[in-house]
Parts: C-alpha cells; sequence; structure tokens
C-alpha cells in the first residue's frame, strides 16, 4: 500500500477522503430507489424509472454549458457545485409521495449529477501524474465503490423491515454525506494550476467540432453506451428483482452490494494498473462476456435465490475490467485543452445509456414477465463483447508512457498530449 501511496500525490488523496464520504451516502439510496418510490410510496415503476430518464436525458444538455466552464476553470468548481446540488435534491426527495415532487427534485439531481461526472474526471487527471492517470482514475473509482458497498450494507440494515419513516431517513442521511463530503473536497483539495499544453494544441482553440472528429472516440463511446446498458440493469432492475420475485430481503441485497465492494477495494487498483498496459478492444469484450454470464445468472434466481452470488461474482469480475477501461479512452485520446469536453462526451454517454437502462428498469416492475429482461440484456452484452474487438488494433488506445515535467501541488503536469 506504501509504494501505491507514493506514485500517486497527496491531492489526488485528498480527493478520495471525500468522495468515500459522499458515495456512502448515495451508495445508500442507489439499490433502494426504485424499491422505495414503487413499493413503499406507491407510484407506478413507469413514472418513476421515466422520471430518471427524462432527468437524465435533461442533464445532457447542461453538461455541453459545463464542458466549456471545466475546459475554462477547472474542474473543482464545477464538481464542488455538482455534489452540494445532488445533497440537496436527495434530502428534498425523501419528502416527494407524489408525482410532482418525485420529478422536480429527481431532475434537480440528475442534471447535477451530469456535471459531476466530467468535473471530477478532468480533476482527477489534473492532479495526477501523467504516467498514472489511468490507476489514479481507478483509485477514485474504489472510493466510489467503497461508498456503493459501505453506503448500501448501512442502508439495508436501516430499511429492513421498515417503511416510510425508514426509508426517509435513510436520504436524509445520503443528502447530509453528500453535503459533507462536498465540502471536504473544497477544503482539502488544492486547485491545480493551468496545464502546460504544446504549440500545437494550444494553437487550436477548443471545440465540440474536434471531439465529434475523433472516430475512435466516438466508437468507443457507443460501445461504452451498449455497456452501461448492462451496469444500469445491474443496479437498478437486479435489487428490485430480486426482492418481488426472488424473496430476498434488503438485507440480503446490502451484503451482495458489500462484497462487491470488498472485492474491488482489494483487486481494482492492481487490476487497473495491468489493464492500464493490456489491450483495450480485447479486455472490454471480456468484460462484456462476464456481464452476459450474470445475466444468465439472473434467471435462476427466481426459484434459487442465492444464485444471485454468481450473478455478482461475474458482475464484479466485469466491472474491475471495464471501470478502468472507460478511462482509458478519454485519457489516452484527448488533448489536454479538451478534456473537459472528451470527459463531458463520456459523462454524456453514461448518461443517455443509464437513462434508457432506467426506464426499463422502472417499465419492469409494471409487467407480469419481468425475467424476459435477462436474456435479452444477456444478448446485448455478447453484441457489446463481438464489437470490442475492432478496437483490438487500435495504436493510439495503446499505453504510451509520457514523461511529466512540472509540479502543479504536488501533481506533475505533461507538456504534450
Amino acid at each position: 500500500m506504501r509504494g501505491v501511496s507514493e506514485e500517486h500525490p497527496r491531492p489526488v488523496w485528498m480527493l478520495l477522503i471525500g468522495v468515500i464520504i459522499l458515495w456512502v451516502g448515495r451508495g445508500m439510496v442507489i439499490p433502494f430507489t426504485i424499491i422505495f418510490f414503487t413499493q413503499i410510496v406507491g407510484l407506478r415503476g413507469s413514472i418513476v424509472g421515466g422520471g430518471i430518464a427524462a432527468a437524465s436525458i435533461a442533464g445532457l444538455g447542461a453538461v455541453t454549458v459545463t464542458a466549456g466552464l471545466i475546459d475554462r476553470f477547472g474542474g473543482k468548481p464545477i464538481l464542488v457545485a455538482s455534489i452540494l446540488t445532488m445533497g440537496v435534491a436527495y434530502t428534498l426527495l425523501a419528502w416527494a409521495e407524489s408525482v410532482l415532487p418525485y420529478l422536480a427534485f429527481t431532475a434537480m439531481f440528475y442534471i447535477a449529477s451530469q456535471s459531476y461526472w466530467p468535473a471530477i474526471d478532468s480533476l482527477t487527471a489534473s492532479l495526477a501524474h501523467e504516467d498514472k492517470v489511468v490507476t489514479s482514475f481507478s483509485i477514485v473509482r474504489v472510493g466510489n465503490a467503497v461508498g456503493i458497498g459501505i453506503g448500501g450494507l448501512i442502508g439495508g440494515l436501516l430499511i429492513s423491515g421498515g417503511g416510510l419513516t425508514e426509508y426517509r431517513s435513510m436520504f436524509i442521511a445520503g443528502g447530509v454525506l453528500f453535503l459533507v463530503g462536498g465540502a471536504l473536497i473544497w477544503l482539502l483539495v488544492p486547485t491545480p494550476d493551468a496545464l502546460v499544453v504544446d504549440e500545437a494544441d494550444a494553437a487550436d482553440p477548443p471545440a465540440w467540432s474536434r471531439v465529434l472528429a475523433d472516430r475512435t472516440f466516438l466508437y468507443g463511446m457507443a460501445l461504452l453506451f451498449i455497456l452501461v446498458l448492462g451496469f444500469t440493469q445491474m443496479n437498478m432492475s437486479v435489487p428490485p428483482f430480486l426482492r418481488a420475485e426472488g424473496g430476498a430481503t434488503e438485507g440480503f441485497i446490502g451484503a451482495l452490494f458489500f462484497l462487491n465492494t470488498v472485492a474491488v477495494i482489494a483487486l481494482q487498483v492492481p487490476v487497473a494498473s495491468r489493464v492500464d498496459r493490456g489491450n483495450p478492444g480485447i479486455l472490454l469484450g471480456i468484460a462484456a462476456l462476464f456481464w452476459a454470464a450474470a445475466f444468465g445468472f439472473m434467471m435462476f434466481t427466481v426459484d434459487f435465490t442465492n444464485a444471485a452470488v454468481a450473478v455478482f461474482a461475474m458482475f464484479t469480475l466485469g466491472e474491475l475490467l471495464f471501470m478502468p477501461l472507460t478511462a482509458v479512452f478519454a485519457v489516452r485520446l484527448a488533448p489536454v485543452r479538451l478534456r473537459g469536453r472528451y470527459f463531458s462526451l463520456l459523462s454524456m454517454t453514461w448518461g443517455g445509456s443509464s437513462a434508457i437502462a432506467t426506464l426499463v428498469a422502472g417499465w419492469i416492475q409494471d409487467v407480469d414477465n419481468a425475467e424476459i429482461i435477462w436474456p435479452i440484456m444477456g444478448a446485448i452484452m455478447i453484441v457489446a463483447a463481438i464489437g470490442s474487438l475492432r478496437l483490438r488494433r487500435s495504436e493510439r488506445l495503446r499505453h504510451q508512457p509520457r514523461p511529466a515535467l512540472a509540479a502543479v501541488d504536488g501533481a506533475p503536469v505533461s507538456a504534450t498530449d
């Protein structure tokens, strides 16, 4: 652990502390959002899923604005503003017992959430050693996983067997943790100085046209769009399905997310280091096949609840590969002055895909044959695995070490990109 800590500057670790705290708040609610609004509050699943989907799509428009702000002012101020907004939204969602308040506060949360991702990605990239950006991303992502796992376990224990009061307390606690995490990031993480760029990049001003002309990046985003459909279903559709159809308790579901977290904490950084030097096309295909297997095991959970253990095992193996690979596309392909826009398009890919997947997750709560979703998702993952092979020969995506030049608050920056 000491060797890993010495490879990354102190600001990366300060960012990690804030991320863990706010994601404990997020993790308390993620597995139980649809359960709360459909099975406790009583809203229709199509309204719950449709509200999240519509809010996520609305957030995509906001990202096109914040992308330019990130490229101009850096990621930190946009990041903290988005975190604080999400914290307030979570607190308000605790009282959303009818359609209009639910839609309004959900929109508030997910619009801010879309700006969170490019902001934290840009800030992480500006704080990390240039040759360690992908592993720095993985360290921060471990913070997400720690929060989701611990939060899911706490949330499941808080609400297990409870009702409206217990669920409401969980949402409020989650919102408070968002506010605490945002405040710590503002106070503990320094604001990086401007990045050094080469003359050619400086002469060509930032513009979306440069991003949209990058065919390799766009193809990668198309693949990620498909894979995020699977990632989102695992987080949004699996918990309510296990509770309603498999007879699982909230505590059991929370424990599965916690075990996922233990694996991510133990393995994500060393796996990311190897992924950073591996072939992204092949590794992305392997991740997709793991998720196809996970969806295959879901078909057995109706009659055998413990099959969910195999589901989460396959999901975790795919996640360990997938999460660092999402960073590879933007880190390897983005010029320094366009990182805000590249990371924003990455965020928009996640947001658009998550919106569709959440819409499906809500809709599936209202149908009798909900298990039909699992073979469909398995087939989609296999398609993504085949499509990933096209990237196996891409030179731009391969690991190419570059020297750091000057330190900025303990975080070296590069003159080339």
